[in-house]
């Protein structure tokens, strides 16, 4: 294929308006249970985020973005995608290259790019990003009908210890902050105080908590993305030694009544996995439509993969990957400006 050289394509601020060109170019992306299309407009009025379409005779071709944490030294890169039709000539790269160098004026004390994929990157970005942390994904498929025995499955399947076990509350802001704030007993739990929920990756340094203070009157956040406090909103939970954060239940493009749900867990004692999981997936359920289904995507250690896979037995598999990345790389600004015009 002929790869398409910059002066033939325009980038510019995605706006609203672009909200059905994205969406277009977005079929099939992650098996059908793609996140932008619930999360594209609350993410054009976060302040720390940046997007960008890239267009073809006034036709949207592809879109990328970038949101600054960590207190303004790091930018996580997230819903890179392209037309399938152009795919292969090139204009990821574009795409990218424009991002990153927006990046580096507007923002110049950033210093780190950081990013999460599924498992066998290809060889190119491995020579750029360093391996950060990794997990093991384990997502299954559950229909609205099939609900209550689910749940009567798994719930005789928790360990016979665990009413030795606490069990999961959920942290109010507050508690959240406290939590956070002071190093943890618990360092297993979260290594390098690094912290995963549906895909971003972010330290837990009081920037990134000061992503959650806008908070509505209901206790619920208003960006799907933060850490929430709230049952009803992005949930985290947590026993002694265990903490697990749980995503809204959201519509994904998949189908009618098609819904999606993250639950990453951190630590590494199975028995309050478990527990965790069945605490996440009973209160996300609450908000299910009526006859709707929902595809859950759980997030664990590598040394959990064995032990929530059996836990999880006979639950109709959905497979979209295994494996988890978090990836970063240095970066230094430059001077000049990018070579594509933007327009606002």
């Amino acid at each position: 294929m002929t790869t398409l050289s910059t002066p033939e394509m325009q980038i510019l601020q995605a706006t609203a308006g672009d909200y059905e060109g994205v969406i277009a170019i977005s079929e099939g992306v992650f098996m059908g249970i793609d996140y932008l299309p619930f999360r594209y407009h609350a993410w054009l009025k976060d302040p720390q985020r940046r997007m960008f379409v890239a267009k073809l005779e006034e036709k949207v071709v592809a879109f990328d973005s970038f949101l600054v944490v960590d207190g303004g030294v790091t930018a996580v890169l997230q819903g890179l995608r392209v037309a399938p039709w152009l795919r292969g000539r090139g204009v990821a790269g574009i795409i990218q290259k424009f991002t990153l160098d927006t990046l580096r004026l507007d923002h110049p004390d950033v210093t780190k790019i950081r990013l999460t994929r599924t498992e066998d990157p290809p060889p190119t970005m491995l020579n750029k990003y360093r391996l950060l942390h990794s997990k093991a994904v384990v997502s299954i498929y559950l229909l609205a009908d099939e609900l209550e025995e689910t749940f009567m499955v798994l719930e005789s399947r928790l360990p016979s210890t665990s009413q030795d076990f606490p069990p999961p509350v959920f942290l109010d802001y507050s508690e959240v902050r406290s939590l956070f704030s002071g190093p943890l007993k618990e360092e297993d739990i979260l290594p390098g105080r690094f912290l995963i929920q549906s895909w971003l990756p972010i330290t837990t340094c009081k920037a990134n908590l000061d992503l959650t203070s806008d908070i509505t009157n209901d206790g619920s956040t208003s960006k799907e993305d933060d850490i929430s406090v709230s049952s009803t909103g992005p949930s985290i939970t947590a026993v002694k030694g265990f903490l697990s954060l749980g995503t809204p239940m959201f519509p994904v493009p998949l189908g009618d009544g098609k819904n999606r749900l993250d639950i990453d867990l951190f630590g590494t004692d199975l028995s309050c996995a478990k527990i965790h999981v069945v605490f996440q997936l009973k209160e996300a359920v609450k908000a299910l439509p009526t006859g709707g289904s929902v595809v859950c995507s759980v997030f664990a250690e590598e040394i959990l993969r064995d032990g929530l896979t059996g836990f999880l037995d006979g639950i109709t598999l959905f497979s979209r990957c295994r494996e988890q990345l978090v990836l970063e790389m240095d970066i230094k600004p430059v001077k000049t400006p990018p070579s594509t015009q933007c327009h606002s």
